[in-house]
């Protein structure tokens, strides 16, 4: 078991994902099969001790539009169906987030990493 030095966002879809989903995929998965996955997004560890709440609050300000089109890229690959103008607020309502303070691997293979863009 190797420890990371990394946090993790763990980003789940809510109702408005589901139907945003559904208004352009006739197979969309429905809100409880969406929400048996989470994606995880590894972010550096903080420098310094802040609370939780003020922590979270503060990561997913910087990250949640990259999260989002991330998010929407895997059901409309070319954002076709993507919200315009998608703000934090609308986020909130869209994805719940937790912050996961510890990332163990327990892998036994090497850790592979690739940029999104390059896949």
């Amino acid at each position: 078991m190797k420890f990371l030095n990394r946090i993790a966002l763990i980003v789940t879809p809510k109702q408005p994902m589901a139907d945003w989903i559904a208004s352009f995929d006739e197979t969309a998965p429905t809100l409880l099969e969406l929400q048996q996955e989470a994606s995880s997004y590894l972010l550096d560890e903080p420098t310094q001790e802040q609370p939780l709440d003020h922590l979270l609050n503060q990561l997913v300000s910087e990250h949640y539009q990259a999260i989002a089109e991330n998010e929407f890229k895997v059901w409309d690959e070319y954002l076709d169906h993507a919200p315009a103008n998608f703000e934090q607020a609308q986020f909130e309502l869209w994805f719940s987030v937790k912050l996961s303070g510890l990332t163990f691997d327990l892998a036994k293979q090497q850790l592979m990493s690739a940029a999104v863009d390059d896949m």
